[in-house]
């Protein structure tokens, strides 16, 4: 029969057996409870992580538009030298 796969948290492998379906030993397998309740996001968090997201890409992208708008828009520089 193959080893059991948990590992110690020296290192060392468990020296049991392993079952069948699972790969682990008898003293090894659990059964992890499943809670289908925190998955569940709700809606007012939803709300303002989109909320967050937006104001940040507002404040990147509104410099960014600025930038670029007095970069390729603005005023030619000779005009800026008579004025």
């Amino acid at each position: 029969m193959p080893r059991c796969l948990h590992i110690f948290d020296s290192g060392f492998q468990c020296i049991g057996e392993s079952l069948d379906p699972t790969d682990f030993c008898e003293a090894h397998q659990k059964v992890v409870a499943f809670e289908s309740d925190r998955l569940v996001d709700s809606i007012w968090r939803k709300t303002l992580l989109r909320f967050v997201a937006l104001v940040l890409l507002l404040m990147f992208l509104v410099p960014l538009f600025y930038t670029l708008r007095d970069l390729y828009f603005g005023p030619p520089v000779k005009a800026q030298e008579v004025w």
